[in-house]
């Protein structure tokens, strides 16, 4: 029996937070509230990503009553470079977020530009992968699982 369900949030900092709310808003993420102290100015942002899923995002600057930075840059040392997105349909994808005018990649090294929905690669696990990355630099895995995706092979029921 597995002891969790999903990945229920993942939270992130950002330098400036309605480029940041804009920015995930077109990639297709939900605003669904924020919290302040007291009503007072907001510090933390909850947007959906999907049914149970979640991306939590505090600006740097403000009233958070938590430790966090004076800004954000995105590192290469960091212990966690970026988080994955799973989308049933990743040409449908491609076009939709091309539409939205995001920036698509071909791998996370920004090395090729992503300008049609044929535009992804097949990673080594078997699935299609394109990237894009945040107003902060924060790098997202967009995926595609396939019936030969290593995921499938041995977790099937991740498949569905």
């Amino acid at each position: 029996m597995d002891l969790f369900k999903s990945l229920f949030h993942v939270t992130i900092y950002s330098n400036d937070i309605d480029k940041t709310i804009d920015f995930y808003e077109k990639l297709g993420f939900r605003l669904i509230f924020k919290m302040g102290e007291d009503g007072g100015v907001p510090w933390n942002y909850y947007m959906k990503i999907a049914n149970g899923q979640y991306l939590e995002i505090q600006p740097v600057k403000g009233d958070n009553p938590h430790p966090h930075p004076e800004s954000t840059k995105y590192y290469y040392d960091q212990t966690i470079w970026h988080f994955a997105l799973e989308t049933p349909n990743i040409k449908n994808m491609i076009e939709v977020l091309l539409s939205r005018g995001l920036e698509l990649w071909y791998d996370g090294d920004k090395s090729k530009p992503v300008t049609s929905p044929d535009g992804y690669m097949v990673g080594g696990d078997g699935c299609m992968i394109c990237w894009v990355f945040d107003p902060d630099g924060t790098a997202i895995e967009l995926m595609e699982q396939s019936e030969t995706s290593m995921q499938h092979i041995y977790d099937p029921e991740s498949y569905k």
